[in-house]
């Protein structure tokens, strides 16, 4: 009885994921960093696609910084960008046991299905709690 509840949880959760298109996703990694992205996802809502994932490092330490993503077309022309921050704002040794740091962003309007979407962390020198104002997306 507990195998068939698992896995008719398993069917009902995993069927609305079959019927929306998929994206390939990148994660752009800078030399000499000790972060790594898990767990990326991309998935339609009703007006926009949400990008989630996790977000953890070798080592435990303050990440500051915000994740920038970009989304392109398969021609190589922008479609959209973004930057996100993630929860919570420092890697303890229980939250990379579980994975990471969370993040999760909304990129407005639909997207063709074999759009790229590339991911890419911004180490930041001063901390802060603003949303970045950067113009300089460096998941481009």
């Amino acid at each position: 009885m507990k195998l068939f509840t698992v896995l008719l949880v398993g069917i009902l959760t995993a069927a609305p994921a079959w019927a929306s298109p998929s994206y390939t996703i990148e994660a752009t990694k800078q030399p000499a960093s000790g972060w790594h992205f898990q767990q990326l996802m991309a998935s339609q809502t009703d007006q926009d696609v949400r990008i989630h994932g996790r977000l953890t490092a070798n080592r435990p330490y303050s990440l500051k910084g915000h994740i920038d993503i970009a989304a392109y077309s398969s021609d190589g022309n922008l479609l959209a960008a973004t930057t996100t921050s993630y929860i919570p704002s420092l890697l303890t040794y229980t939250a990379r046991r579980k994975g990471g740091l969370y993040f999760t962003a909304d990129l407005a309007g639909k997207l063709p299905p074999d759009s790229i979407v590339k991911v890419a962390f911004h180490r930041e020198q001063s901390p802060g709690r603003l949303s970045p104002s950067h113009s300089g997306n460096i998941a481009r």
